[in-house]
């Protein structure tokens, strides 16, 4: 690659730089990830390399990553392992391209919807359910990839939005008791969310926040199933940067995400089923960093469990755009951009493309300087962090690609005041947020915050 003829140009090397801009994001961010490791248990010495072919279902390793998710959800009932292996063939006969997944996954969030309709309208409400959650499930594939699409738009983003969580709605109209949709006054505006419980009185509660790109289905599958079934309520909202308030209001991420949660608790603690003093907060994803942040400030929580636990999320940029780092931090604006086109955008391919513009979109509707300078806010400083006074569990994947070592990191500046949980290749929960394993996951949070909180 040629370099530019300008001075102040800097030194690129595009594909290190795609590379780390493809993994500064959250759950499902489009990196790639390692298809052989050496492996340990802790406390063992370190084993052979293990290769993990029954994971491999697509040669690209970020899109392999992404659709492990949807495979997890099948524990909960929103997805349906036959139907996304079907799906996988498909997408593979047209050749493994971004714009295939979104089409597949479109066609058949579709077919589940009308199916659900149908099943509604029968009367056989249970059936209806559990199309509906698929449906979601399935949507919400769809809708990460919609920028892969023909109509690549925050619009059409927007139309993908309102069919997956009209599909959400449906089911959450079936559940007994039927799930509460719920607006918490925040800024001007409201916190749209989903407020579960397994019946009356008042109960152990948490917060389920999501990151930069799960949707109100994938908190189900990531904790709000599990607390109905140990008798917790569960509130899931969307926050700024999140859901419909990202691709309907085009609301971008805040960093001091306590602005965020401390309206959340206050709601909760006044709701008449919820035990106020047992109001717990879980963040997932992009949320480990939020909910870490807000806890340091919001100090009426009874516990938090970060997933995994981040401390800078701007890191995976900030070392690969190193030639690029000089004029972000010295304000040469229009130079970035420039060069940011010319040698990142202008020669992407598609995963590139969509990647990029998919990790860019939570920081606002302005140019790539001004979305990095955003995202450079996203940092926890230790003095911050240690004044949480919540128990906190802090989970550490294997194989962690996103913040690999700020979950220990986190550990250590909380001290004895915070568990680390960690999961192994060996019992499938290895990789960012475990995606084979949400069930394994549920079950050592619920298990922790039952005995801490």
């Amino acid at each position: 690659m040629n370099e530019p003829e300008t001075s102040t140009a800097p030194s690129l090397s595009r594909r290190g730089l795609l590379g780390g801009a493809l993994a500064a994001g959250a759950a499902s961010a489009l990196v790639g990830i390692p298809g052989a490791s050496a492996v340990a248990a802790p406390g063992t010495k370190e084993a052979e390399p293990q290769q993990r072919p029954a994971t491999v279902f697509f040669d690209e390793e970020a899109l392999n990553f992404q659709l492990l998710f949807a495979l997890g959800a099948a524990g909960y009932g929103a997805s349906e392992v036959g139907e996304l292996l079907s799906t996988f063939d498909r997408i593979h006969g047209k050749g493994d391209t971004l714009r295939a997944v979104f089409e597949e996954f479109h066609r058949l969030g579709r077919q589940l919807r009308d199916r659900g309709e149908r099943e509604r309208d029968a009367g056989r409400t249970d059936s209806a359910r559990l199309c509906f959650l698929r449906a979601a499930m399935y949507f919400d594939q769809a809708l990460f990839y919609t920028l892969a699409s023909s109509q690549p738009t925050r619009s059409h983003e927007g139309a993908v939005y309102r069919e997956m969580e009209g599909a959400w709605a449906s089911a959450a109209s079936l559940f007994q008791p039927r799930f509460e949709p719920v607006r918490i006054p925040w800024s001007g505006g409201t916190l749209p969310g989903w407020f579960l419980s397994p019946g009356p009185g008042r109960r152990p509660t948490v917060i389920l926040n999501n990151g930069s790109d799960a949707q109100n289905i994938d908190m189900y599958v990531y904790g709000g199933a599990a607390a109905l079934e140990r008798g917790w309520n569960a509130l899931i909202f969307e926050g700024p940067g999140q859901g419909g308030n990202l691709f309907l209001r085009n609301q971008p991420f805040v960093p001091d995400w306590e602005r965020v949660i401390t309206p959340v608790v206050s709601w909760l603690r006044a709701h008449p089923k919820v035990e106020k003093r047992r109001v717990s907060l879980v963040g997932q994803s992009f949320g480990g960093y939020l909910t870490a942040r807000a806890a340091a400030f919001e100090h009426r929580l009874a516990g938090l469990v970060t997933d995994p636990g981040v401390v800078d999320c701007f890191v995976s940029w900030s070392g690969n755009l190193k030639s690029l780092l000089p004029l972000l931090n010295h304000g040469k604006k229009a130079e970035f951009n420039k060069y940011w086109k010319q040698y990142v955008i202008d020669q992407a391919d598609e995963y590139e493309r969509v990647g990029l513009e998919k990790r860019l979109e939570i920081y606002g509707n302005v140019s790539t300087y001004d979305k990095l300078k955003l995202a450079q806010k996203f940092k926890l400083k230790r003095g911050i962090a240690r004044r949480i006074d919540a128990p906190a569990a802090i989970l550490s994947p294997q194989l962690e690609q996103f913040f690999p070592g700020q979950p220990e990191t986190l550990h250590r500046w909380l001290g004895n005041a915070s568990t680390l949980i960690k999961f192994t290749v060996a019992e499938g929960g290895e990789y960012h947020c475990e995606p084979m394993a949400p069930q394994l996951r549920n079950e050592r949070v619920f298990d922790w915050l039952e005995t801490n909180t």
